[in-house]
């Protein structure tokens, strides 16, 4: 199956109408990847899903606690299909592709992790990401235990001793260990903070035009967060692209005004400046539109 560019758009947008529990993770990981490699059929990719899945009901058959769950997911994951973090090359976009990291076995931890979780959710396993900083991990559960997982490293089983440690070389000092490090991570979020990770390299090294892709491609899967519509609009307008990027933060103002829970004070600030500093492009209308609003701004 080649899926053609509508068919992408129209899957991730209605993952973005999906609730939480319904969320296909690996397969959207692959549309996701899919986007930028066209013309490449997706039947190798979703043969490979199944071989994770046969492998580990044949490596798992007797696993019950959440250690044995775990051993039989890394003899399968590394063991045997030797997957790995990409530490030599950790920048590289390939190891946020699934497809790549697929053909590579090597990735990032987010990457890796859905793999991860992909196979044991194709046991019925119990399994959900950790919000750590800078480092996604799983956990697994047992029937009453659970662990704590770094598909980046092996697939190791990490204790408390580990993850301190881990915050300390992530934070170059402290190792306290905060409740939210540990925090579980929901589908969508672990999709956006895939996302994010290709974002974020692109403006490292100032490709604009991918970073924007990763934007649009994280409004269709998390459209109830306007924060993704309001740094595409401020990355559209840095980019000369003011027509576009007027228009997202003129979205943004709506969505405010329409829903008061989402109202941020700091984001409506920004975006008023913004499009009051659009004078310079010969754009009065703008201020007809939100003159009320820097009205309001100065009070």
């Amino acid at each position: 199956m080649i899926p053609t560019l509508d068919k992408q758009i129209e899957f991730l947008k209605d993952v973005g109408k999906m609730p939480e529990d319904e969320i296909d993770l690996a397969e959207t990981a692959l549309m996701l990847a899919s986007l930028d490699r066209p013309g490449v059929s997706l039947q190798k990719y979703h043969h490979h899903l199944e071989i994770l899945k046969l492998d580990l009901n044949s490596e798992a058959h007797n696993s019950n606690t959440a250690a044995e769950k775990a051993e039989s997911l890394i003899e399968v994951m590394y063991g045997r299909h030797e997957y790995n973090g990409n530490d030599k090359f950790y920048d590289d976009l390939q190891n946020s592709n699934i497809m790549s990291v697929i053909d590579r076995r090597l990735g990032i931890p987010i990457s890796l992790g859905i793999l991860y979780m992909h196979a044991a959710e194709s046991q019925g396993w119990r399994v959900e990401g950790v919000n750590f900083p800078a480092h996604f991990l799983i956990r697994l559960f047992g029937e009453n235990d659970q662990v704590i997982m770094d598909p980046f490293h092996k697939g190791r089983i990490m204790d408390a001793h580990d993850l301190r440690d881990l915050v300390g070389t992530i934070s170059g000092g402290s190792k306290s260990l905060e409740q939210w490090h540990h925090a579980p991570l929901g589908k969508r979020d672990i999709l956006v903070r895939l996302l994010n990770n290709i974002k974020i390299r692109c403006l490292n090294v100032s490709d604009f035009e991918l970073a924007m892709n990763a934007l649009n491609r994280t409004i269709y899967i998390d459209p109830d967060k306007i924060v993704h519509k309001f740094e595409l609009g401020m990355l559209q307008i840095h980019t000369r692209s003011m027509e576009a990027g007027k228009q997202n933060l003129l979205d943004c103002l709506d969505y405010m005004d329409d829903n008061v829970d989402a109202e941020d004070k700091e984001m409506r600030k920004q975006i008023l400046n913004t499009l009051k500093e659009m004078r310079a492009y010969n754009r009065p209308n703008v201020f007809e539109l939100i003159k009320g609003d820097i009205d309001k701004d100065k009070e």
